[in-house]
């Protein structure tokens, strides 16, 4: 943001947080992405981890009931995740149930935290120039989602689809065709990556380190970008 020089002003105004989603296919490593971007001093909002929270609220595991079927509640009472998710994504109509209760929660709860590290002003944390807060957005529904608007910058972590079967067979035991199942309800990857302002590669064969790096590169890319804003 351009400074101002008129004397009575001493410091210049605060700049809006700079803020990057996270997107690819399930089971790319986003959230290894976003972790990374964490250990840099950015505020890591996971859109999966608040949804999670969500499942868990009394009022929600009533709203789910009431719209999916009593099935979808264990005896403990609470959702069986299980059923749910063989359910919604083996049928459109139930997935649109759903996320017509869950998404409207999840976006308030981001849009909440967005307010609130904006209202931080210098973050000490960050690295970027003059303390601008740096917020990672890993939300799997960014197309879709009314907080694209509110993102500055998008990269898309890729991985062969072979190595995301075999990641979530062995990391989330899901049988064989439920990653695929699931993506089908999401927006193709080509389209996802074709929108994305920059890729990060991460094959079985990328170590964390070099990881990293490609995350360093585009930290760096965005530390020149925004002095060149403050010029």
């Amino acid at each position: 943001m351009p400074r101002s020089n008129h004397s009575n002003h001493r410091n210049p105004p605060v700049a809006a947080p700079w803020t990057v989603a996270v997107t690819g296919g399930i089971g790319s490593g986003k959230s290894t992405v976003a972790r990374i971007f964490e250990g840099f001093g950015a505020h890591r909002i996971d859109a999966d981890q608040i949804a999670q929270q969500q499942l868990d609220l009394p009022e929600v595991i009533s709203q789910v009931e009431q719209a999916l079927g009593s099935q979808v509640v264990s005896a403990d009472g609470k959702l069986d995740r299980a059923i749910i998710s063989r359910l919604v994504f083996s049928d459109p109509d139930s997935l649109k149930l759903l996320e017509s209760i869950i998404h409207p929660r999840v976006r308030k709860q981001i849009e909440v935290t967005l307010a609130k590290i904006a209202r931080i002003g210098f973050d000490e944390s960050s690295p970027l120039p003059e303390g601008r807060p740096l917020i990672l957005l890993d939300i799997p529904l960014l197309e879709s989602s009314p907080l694209k608007q509110n993102v500055d910058r998008v990269l898309f972590v890729a991985t062969p689809a072979q190595q995301r079967e075999k990641r979530v067979q062995e990391s989330r035991g899901w049988p064989a065709g439920e990653r695929e199942s699931r993506e089908a309800s999401q927006a193709p990857l080509a389209d996802k990556e074709a929108a994305a302002d920059a890729t990060i590669f991460n094959a079985d064969k990328v170590s964390t380190e070099e990881i990293k790096k490609q995350c360093q590169e585009f930290l760096d890319q965005w530390i020149v970008h925004c002095r060149g804003e403050q010029e």
